[in-house]
C-alpha cells in the first residue's frame, strides 16, 4: 500500500488541513466524471449486481485473504452509494458532508498508521467489486496503493464463446498454478505463453519466491509501459510483457533496473505497436520484383554497393546434410553478386551457449545481414537485433511474429504432395510410412499433403506416422518392424545411401539398407539471392510496412525441386512434372474444401480454399493418418526448446 505525506498548508484551522486531500480527490473525481460523460459512459462506479443480472453463475469460490491489484478494483457490489464516487473511485460529494469528513479521517488514519483492515469484495472476470470498504479503496487509490488486501469471493460464469469468457477461463487455470491475479491479456493463449516464458513447465505450480520475483518485475514493467505511452495502445501491459520476454530472458529481466527495462522496452516499442495491427505477420509467398520506393531516402538503410553477409550454423558441412544444403546456396549467392559481397561463414555455434555473443560480435563488426540457419538461434537473433537495428537478421524457420527478425523457409508441403502421389504409384500395399522430424509450424500440412497425394492414387491407403524426435523402443524409423511397409517418407539422422540428405521418399531394401526414391531439394539460393537482391535494390524496407515478414516460397519461386533416384515410367514422370508446373503457378489446390481430419471430423477452410496462414498453422492430421501429434511433455529438452520457438500453439497448450 502506498503512502505519501500531506503537504503543509496554512489555512488557519486544522479542519481546513484535514479537507485538503478530500478536495484534491474530489477534483480528480470530477475530471473522471466529465470524461465519462463525454464518452457516453456512466460516470459512477460499476455495480456488480447489475452486471451479472441474467448471467449464469455456475460457482462461487471463496479465495480468502487476497492482495487485490488496486487497478483491478473497478466497482461496487450493490447500487448503494455508488453515485458517491466517480468511475475511478474518487469522491464526488461536497466537502461539507459527513461522507467527506469520514473520508478525510481515513486519510489521517492511513498517514498515521496505515489502513490494515481488509475490504470485502467479489471477483468476476478478474475484476473486483467492493461489498464493504468503498471509502478505504477510494483513499488507498488516492494514495496510489498498488495492492489492497481484501477477503474475496470469486463468481464463475458458465463457459460461452465470447473472447472475454475464454480468456477468463485461461486465467483460472493459470491462477490455480501461480496465484497471480494482476496480469491481463487481450488475446487467447497469453497465460500459457507466460507460463513458458517464466521458465515453468505446463502444469508446474509457482512458489512464493516465484510470485514475488514476477510481481516485482511486472510492477516495474507496467510503470515503464505506461510511461512510454502504453495507455494509448489497444494493449495490456501483459501483452507487451510477452513480447519483452520473447527477446530478453526472464532471469535477466528480473535482475534489470527500471532504467534498463525502460531502455530495452524503448527498443521494442515498434514491435509492441505491431500487436495492435489486425494482421501483424505478412507471408511473402514469392520474391517481389525490384523497384525503387518513393520514400527510400527516409529508410535507415541506404542503398548499398557492397554488403557484409554473415552465415551462422549450428553444425558443420562435414557432418550435416542441412549445413551442406545451405552452403550450396551460399556459393550460388557468391556467383550471383561477384565482387559485391563479403561473406563470412561460421559453423558449430551452440544456439543456447554462444550464439548471442557471436551475433553481438558480428553486429559490432558492421555486418549488414546475418542469416542464422538454426531455428533455436531465433531468441538470440531477437535480443541482438533489438540492440543493433541497422543489422538485418534472418532466421531459418516459419511463422515468427517479430518484425525485428525475418524468417525464411520453403513450402515443403508442395513437394510432399508429389511424393505422396509417387508413393501411391510405386507401392504394392495400402500402407506407407511417414517419419516427421518435429511438431513445428508447417509439419501437419506437409504430412497431410503427402496423405492427399497418396490417396489421389490409392483411395484406401493409410499412413503410419512416427516421430524422429520421439524414438520408441520396437518402433524403428525405417519401419523394419512392419513387413508390409517398404516405402516411407524419411526424416532421420541416417541418410539414404547416395543421397547426402536425410528426408524424402525412401525404400527399405531386402538387406535392410535405405535407398532414396525421390527427395526434395531445398534451394536456399533462391532465398539468399532474392533477399540480398532486395537489399541492393532498396526494396527490403518498402515491403515491410512495419509487419513481421516471413518468406515462405515454393515451386514457383524455385525454392525447392524434386530429385528422382529411380527411373520412373514415362507417363508417371510426365504426370509429376505437369503437377509441379501447375503448383508453380497456383493452378492446383492441394487442400480443397470437403476434407476430413482424424475421427472423420470435417475441416473446412474459411474461404473456398485454405489460406497460406491456415496451411502454416494447421494443427490436425488427415483421417488416413495412423498416429498423432506428440504432447509437449513427451519431448526432450532440445526439442522443447525448438517447439517453444516455432511449435504449434495447440501443442504448447495455447488456443489457435
Amino acid at each position: 500500500m502506498g503512502k505519501r505525506k500531506r503537504k503543509a498548508i496554512d489555512e488557519g484551522s486544522p479542519a481546513a488541513a484535514m479537507m485538503e486531500d478530500y478536495r484534491n480527490a474530489q477534483r480528480a473525481g470530477q475530471r473522471a466524471y466529465r470524461a465519462s460523460v463525454a464518452r457516453g459512459q456512466s460516470p459512477y462506479l460499476a455495480v456488480l449486481d447489475d452486471i451479472i443480472s441474467g448471467v449464469d453463475i455456475v460457482a462461487q469460490e471463496p479465495l480468502g485473504l487476497v492482495d487485490i491489484p488496486a487497478e483491478s478494483i473497478v466497482g461496487t457490489k450493490t447500487s448503494g452509494r455508488h453515485t458517491a464516487f466517480a468511475s475511478n473511485f474518487m469522491p464526488l460529494l461536497e466537502d461539507d458532508t459527513e461522507f467527506a469528513a469520514k473520508w478525510s479521517n481515513l486519510c489521517d488514519a492511513h498517514l498515521e498508521e496505515g489502513i490494515h483492515t481488509p475490504i470485502t469484495a467479489y471477483e468476476y472476470l478478474n475484476k473486483f467489486y467492493v461489498q464493504e470498504g468503498n471509502k478505504r479503496v477510494s483513499v488507498l487509490k488516492y494514495y496510489e496503493a498498488v495492492t489492497i488486501p481484501g477477503t474475496v469471493t470469486r463468481l464463475i460464469p458458465a463457459r460461452n464463446d465470447t473472447l472475454e469468457n475464454k480468456i477468463y477461463y485461461e486465467f483460472l487455470d493459470f491462477y490455480k498454478l501461480s496465484k497471480i491475479n494482476n496480469v491481463r491479456f487481450s488475446k487467447l493463449g497469453g497465460y500459457a505463453k507466460l507460463q513458458t516464458l517464466t521458465c515453468k513447465a505446463t502444469g508446474e505450480a509457482w512458489t512464493k519466491d516465484d510470485r514475488l520475483n514476477f510481481s516485482a518485475l511486472y510492477t516495474v514493467f507496467s510503470q515503464q509501459f505506461y510511461a512510454l505511452g502504453g495507455s494509448a495502445l489497444n494493449l495490456t501491459p501483459g501483452d507487451a510483457l510477452l513480447v519483452y520476454l520473447s527477446v530478453y530472458r526472464y532471469s535477466d529481466a528480473c535482475q534489470s533496473t527500471p532504467s534498463q527495462v525502460r531502455a530495452n522496452l524503448s527498443r521494442l516499442w515498434d514491435e509492441i505497436k505491431i500487436l495492435t495491427e489486425p494482421h501483424a505477420v505478412e507471408l511473402s509467398l514469392e520474391p517481389k520484383p525490384g523497384s525503387e520506393p518513393l520514400l527510400s531516402k527516409l529508410n535507415i538503410f541506404s542503398k548499398p554497393s557492397e554488403l557484409k553477409v554473415v552465415f551462422l550454423h549450428e553444425y558443420d558441412a562435414k557432418s550435416s546434410a542441412w549445413v551442406r544444403g545451405h552452403e550450396k546456396g551460399i556459393e550460388a549467392l557468391r556467383q550471383a553478386f561477384p565482387g559485391r559481397l563479403n561473406i563470412i561463414n561460421r559453423e558449430n555455434i551452440s544456439p543456447e551457449v554462444d550464439a548471442e555473443q557471436i551475433m553481438e560480435e558480428v553486429a559490432h563488426d558492421n555486418a549488414d545481414v546475418v542469416f542464422t540457419t538454426c531455428t533455436r538461434m531465433y531468441p538470440a537473433c531477437l535480443k541482438v537485433a533489438a540492440q543493433h537495428p541497422k543489422t538485418r537478421f534472418l532466421n531459418c524457420c516459419v511463422n515468427a511474429a517479430h518484425p525485428l527478425v525475418r524468417t525464411y523457409y520453403p513450402r515443403t508441403y508442395e513437394a510432399n504432395y508429389l511424393l505422396g502421389m509417387l508413393a501411391g504409384i510405386l507401392n504394392e500395399t495400402d500402407r506407407v510410412g511417414y517419419v516427421a522430424a518435429n511438431p513445428v509450424y508447417g509439419t501437419p500440412a506437409a504430412i497431410n499433403a503427402f496423405a492427399r497425394g497418396l490417396r489421389t492414387v490409392r483411395p484406401n491407403s493409410h499412413i503410419l506416422l512416427r516421430w524422429a524426435c520421439l524414438p520408441e523402443e520396437g518402433k524403428p524409423l525405417d519401419f523394419s518392424d512392419c513387413p508390409d511397409i517398404t516405402l516411407f517418407h524419411a526424416a532421420s539422422p541416417n541418410e539414404p545411401l547416395g543421397s547426402h540428405r536425410n528426408y524424402g521418399l525412401c525404400r527399405r531394401m531386402p538387406d535392410g539398407s535405405i535407398q532414396p526414391v525421390a527427395l526434395p531439394v531445398l534451394k536456399w539460393e533462391a532465398f539468399y539471392t532474392g533477399i540480398i537482391r532486395s537489399i541492393f535494390e532498396n526494396t527490403w524496407d518498402s515491403m515491410a510496412g512495419g509487419k513481421a515478414i516471413n518468406y515462405w516460397w515454393g515451386f514457383g519461386s524455385q525454392a525447392l525441386r524434386l530429385d528422382y533416384y529411380e527411373p520412373l515410367p514415362k507417363g508417371t514422370q510426365q504426370l509429376l512434372d505437369l503437377l509441379e508446373k501447375n503448383l508453380s503457378v497456383n493452378e492446383f489446390p492441394i487442400f480443397p474444401s470437403g476434407i476430413f481430419a482424424q475421427g472423420h471430423i470435417p475441416k473446412a477452410p474459411t474461404a473456398d480454399t485454405y489460406t497460406p496462414k491456415e496451411l502454416m498453422e494447421m494443427d490436425w492430421l488427415g483421417e488416413c493418418v495412423e498416429g498423432s501429434l506428440p504432447h509437449y511433455e513427451e519431448l526432450d529438452i532440445k526439442t522443447r526448446g525448438l517447439v517453444d520457438i516455432n511449435g504449434l500453439t495447440s501443442l504448447k497448450g495455447m488456443p489457435r
